[in-house]
């Protein structure tokens, strides 16, 4: 799959999501790169050779004649684009979002937490040439929101791997304000957030929470985006609402109706949910995790610890505030420092490297 606009130039993005932000990388890119895609998305775990296989050949096809290898997160499929990117001698930087960045045996969940996932992970973050983590939390981070002995402090791939020293840039995600604003009135005491409903999910994304949340606050309404046929629960509150996956021109109008955004994650890296609905003027419960407390400053509230007292005295708080106020503060703040302008650092770090041929020093 090719997306360009005539440019000379050509770009290997590999990718193993094609989701808003993944898209809207591929556009941005696309104004000064013939850009050629890879999607790596084996749909079971046994045909992972087999779409290695597919990138192989791909690469070999791509590679040769481009300028340059961009991957949207480090894990299988990054491990091929940095050995072609020695071979060819082309440049190669890896996107780095949260998963491929962290350790959390408890739950499953992190790249680093399974095999042979963490070593690949781990071997592509040394051998590409520059990294771009959107939160510098990705890059060393200490957790406390949770404390299972199984889940070390430090986070982070430095702070898991110190020895790790590829050069990184920063750089957030930008959003449009247009697209996402609020023009209904919002229902009094709603709750809303999106997730992709799974068992580990379930737990990682705090989802056990607002099911605890909704038995303790029976005159709310809580609407839960994301839910998928296979997950089954033991018992749904009535007043919980669950949908499938919203097709994102869709998802303004859910947002907007709504006063609250709840993201009580475990771990996010910079979660752009949160973000469009704050834009939306839902007021943002969240917790105080990687890039969570940039997004919402004092625009909102947080959860110190994963504890449903604290989260009840927390709500308790939040129903009888200034909503308004706030939520007009939610929306001004991702507009002062997440305003789309703000991915175009990307597009300026992919040209630089592409003119010295290798990682940029930061």
């Amino acid at each position: 799959m090719s997306k360009g606009s005539g440019a000379e130039r050509g770009l290997v993005y590999c990718t193993p999501v094609l989701v808003s932000f993944a898209r809207n990388d591929i556009t941005l890119l696309s104004e000064a790169f013939n850009v050629s895609v890879f999607h790596f998305k084996p749909k079971r775990k046994w045909i992972t050779p087999f779409s290695l296989l597919r990138q192989f050949v791909f690469l070999f096809r791509k590679v040769p004649s481009g300028s340059i290898i961009v991957c949207q997160f480090a894990g299988y499929h990054s491990m091929l684009p940095c050995l072609f990117g020695r071979l060819f001698r082309k440049p190669v930087l890896l996107v780095l979002g949260g998963t491929d960045c962290v350790k959390f045996p408890s739950i499953g969940y992190g790249n680093f937490a399974r095999w042979p996932l963490g070593p690949i992970t781990k071997w592509s973050l040394k051998l590409a040439d520059h990294l771009a983590p959107v939160d510098e939390h990705l890059v060393e981070s200490e957790h406390t929101y949770t404390s299972d002995p199984r889940d070390p402090l430090r986070q982070g791939y430095r702070g898991l791997f110190p020895g790790i020293r590829t050069p990184y840039t920063v750089i957030a995600y930008g959003y449009d304000p247009e697209r996402f604003r609020c023009d209904v009135a919002k229902e009094p005491g709603s709750f809303i957030t999106a997730a992709q409903m799974n068992v580990p999910n379930f737990h990682r994304k705090g989802i056990d929470l607002i099911f605890e949340m909704a038995d303790r606050f029976p005159q709310c309404h809580f609407t839960i985006l994301g839910n998928t046929p296979a997950m089954r629960y033991d018992r749904v509150p009535s007043n919980v609402e669950l949908h499938g996956f919203i097709p994102y021109e869709e998802l303004p109008s859910f947002y907007a109706r709504h006063r609250f955004y709840l993201q009580l994650s475990i771990w996010e890296g910079f979660p752009s949910a949160p973000c469009e609905a704050m834009l939306c003027e839902c007021v943002p419960i969240a917790s105080p995790v990687a890039a969570l407390p940039e997004i919402v400053g004092d625009a909102g509230f947080f959860l110190e610890k994963k504890d449903a007292d604290r989260l009840q005295e927390l709500i308790d708080v939040a129903l009888v505030s200034d909503l308004d106020a706030l939520g007009r503060k939610a929306r001004r703040r991702i507009m002062d420092k997440f305003p789309p302008s703000e991915r175009r650092k990307f597009l300026s770090l992919v040209e630089e490297m592409v003119r010295t041929g290798r990682g940029v020093k930061r």
